[in-house]
């Protein structure tokens, strides 16, 4: 099986930048989609059409083009990579749609329940053949330094990228370590379903803003999410949610990766055994990360769409889940807005009603 050669990414935050330098790094056709507006950075792209990685890759190349037309975009790729936010994976997906061919490859990343959403939207609206994959979280940390460079904070070391048909997983995992090959290594997982929810973010995120909400507030261009926000307290409040996520993938008979396990595969292993002593490490990417405010998306996103979805799967298999439940009322009370019914219901993508077999095969 040959390596795709022609790449569209729909995004052009960090993570879209950062793919776009990764993938001209290997001297692919690669075209960045801008999905919202003609700014100073995007009119800079579009004439040089350059992008480059520094810090811990160096690596960089010349782009095929940089559009904000989706049609240009999409319609001769191989492999699509979608690299939003979880609430702009509607409004890509429904430009996207009506311009997919058969036998092209969509790769969301992170997936974020992204790909059920994607085959509920296409269901009666398109018959084009299509794959879609999920991986559970970008492949580094990462900021934007300037229009064209995105600074790599820290790479992570293996990934997980599941598929669904499942049948089209080796072409997933194949041209992942073609494009981050002597880099990154992707492996297979089992479904979608199970790469959603080792989406550690659910972990990391929420309650440490939570439970330093005020101290946030006062100070959220200085205050570092993991030195100042996890303590030994809130470590051991993030270890009962991340249980409560085990329980879960047990019940509906997935096998799950600790968040511990997850941290130290991707940044590296050490013999600490919680989250403070683990953030606190020399293997951390995460001591310079600050800058997110109480409406960040480390409540704005991981809460209405890694929660929220999690309960209502727990609700199906008779899991309790209080931890992940009081995240959710207490941000829907902090932020006046009804997660729960905002956030990333089962009926929103395609699965209401679904027994967890079922739920398995969609995933599958």
């Amino acid at each position: 099986m040959s390596a795709p050669k022609r790449f569209a990414v729909l995004g052009s935050g960090n993570g879209g930048r950062a793919f776009c330098a990764q993938i001209a790094a290997k001297g692919y056709p690669v075209v960045m989609y801008e999905p919202l507006e003609a700014t100073p950075d995007y009119q800079k792209l579009k004439v040089e059409k350059e992008m480059f990685l520094e810090g811990n890759i160096q690596a960089g190349g010349t782009m095929h083009d940089v559009t904000m037309d989706i049609a240009a975009a999409v319609s001769n790729a191989d492999v699509i990579f979608v690299v939003v936010p979880s609430f702009a994976h509607q409004p890509i997906f429904e430009k996207m749609i009506p311009h997919l061919a058969d036998g092209q490859h969509v790769i969301i990343v992170p997936g974020n329940y992204g790909g059920f959403l994607l085959k509920k939207m296409m269901a009666g609206v398109s018959s084009r053949e299509v794959a879609v994959s999920e991986t559970a979280s970008l492949p580094y940390a990462c900021r934007i330094r300037t229009y064209n460079t995105v600074m790599i904070h820290k790479k992570k070391f293996r990934m997980k990228i599941a598929s669904s048909p499942a049948s089209t997983n080796a072409f997933a995992v194949e041209t992942m370590n073609d494009i981050f090959g002597g880099y990154i290594e992707y492996f297979a997982g089992a479904n979608l379903l199970e790469t959603d929810l080792d989406n550690l973010n659910q972990t990391l995120h929420p309650m440490p803003v939570l439970l330093n909400y005020g101290e946030v507030e006062k100070r959220p261009d200085t205050f570092r999410h993991y030195m100042d926000g996890v303590t030994p307290l809130v470590a051991e409040q993030m270890l009962a949610m991340d249980n409560e996520r085990l329980a879960l993938g047990k019940a509906l008979g997935l096998d799950l990766m600790p968040t511990m396990d997850q941290l130290k595969m991707y940044y590296g292993g050490n013999d600490t055994d919680n989250y403070y002593d683990y953030v606190n490490s020399p293997e951390s990417p995460y001591t310079d990360i600050v800058g997110h405010n109480v409406r960040s998306r480390y409540l704005t996103e991981d809460v209405p769409c890694l929660h929220v979805p999690s309960l209502e799967l727990a609700a199906i298999v008779g899991v309790d889940m209080p931890v992940t439940r009081i995240c959710v009322q207490l941000t829907s009370v902090l932020h006046g807005t009804d997660y729960f019914y905002e956030g990333i219901t089962l009926e929103k993508i395609g699965l209401a009603g679904k027994t967890p077999t079922e739920i398995i095969q969609v995933a599958s």
